[in-house]
């Protein structure tokens, strides 16, 4: 499943959208052995998860042409595992929506602090809400129990949006600090760093069309664009003394 190790996040789960096309009785499977996909948020006895277990327990007989199990009990086996699986990817997703949360409020709490000089912010914020941050993956240790964060990138989301959030935690970093290099209480940012890992979860819908970037609008059909519903544009202009 192109983890490198089991506290890795699981990076290559299918979208609903493909969940949904993926239709019982096919002929084809709903992934190969290369590019092994299971539907975490689903049971083992879905469509795609049915398909994916046929797809495993062929691929485990081929690689052990020794192993003696019929196909059924390397499927059973797979099926126990899978289901373990998904507990450790719902606790992984409970982990990355209280993230989410953490870091809404937080931009927030800094926006409404700057809302004199930066008066936008806390409406770019509001409109996004907590599903609209990007979420952290924990990938590994570093040295002494700390955690590298990998900054999932929402595919949908324009760059002048993720711009305006990225001026806010400097904000918020600079706050911290006092203006002087003097941190004041707290727990100590951990360490977020931007990553090719792409959100699986499905776009907002309902914002301003500016939130959007304007590659993935290009890319919908016209009924895709009638589901986001579409709103106004509006400022996301950083402020010049904002941004120095």
């Amino acid at each position: 499943m192109k983890r490198e190790n089991k506290h890795s996040p699981f990076t290559n789960v299918p979208n609903r959208a493909e969940v949904i096309s993926y239709t019982k009785g096919t002929q084809r499977p709903c992934c190969t052995a290369d590019n092994f996909r299971v539907d975490l948020n689903d049971t083992p006895a879905s469509a795609w998860n049915t398909s994916a277990s046929h797809v495993f327990a062929a691929s485990f007989r081929d690689a052990h042409p020794g192993c003696d199990r019929s196909l059924k009990t390397i499927f059973d086996a797979w099926v126990v595992h899978f289901n373990y699986l998904r507990q450790v990817y719902a606790k992984q997703q409970m982990v990355a929506r209280e993230e989410q949360a953490r870091l809404y409020n937080r931009r927030l709490r800094t926006a409404h602090r700057h809302s004199g000089s930066y008066p936008s912010a806390v409406s770019v914020v509001q409109q996004l809400g907590p599903t609209g941050m990007s979420s952290d993956e924990s990938e590994h240790d570093i040295g002494h129990g700390e955690h590298i964060y990998h900054i999932t990138h929402k595919t949908w989301r324009s760059a002048a949006v993720t711009d305006a959030l990225h001026v806010l935690d400097k904000l918020h970093l600079r706050m911290r600090y006092q203006e002087q290099w003097n941190a004041t209480a707290g727990a100590w940012p951990h360490l977020r760093m931007p990553s090719s890992q792409v959100s699986n979860r499905k776009p907002l819908s309902g914002l301003p069309k500016n939130f959007y970037a304007q590659d993935y609008i290009s890319s919908l059909t016209s009924e895709g664009l009638d589901d986001l519903l579409l709103q106004e544009d509006m400022p996301l202009d950083i402020p010049q003394a904002i941004a120095v």
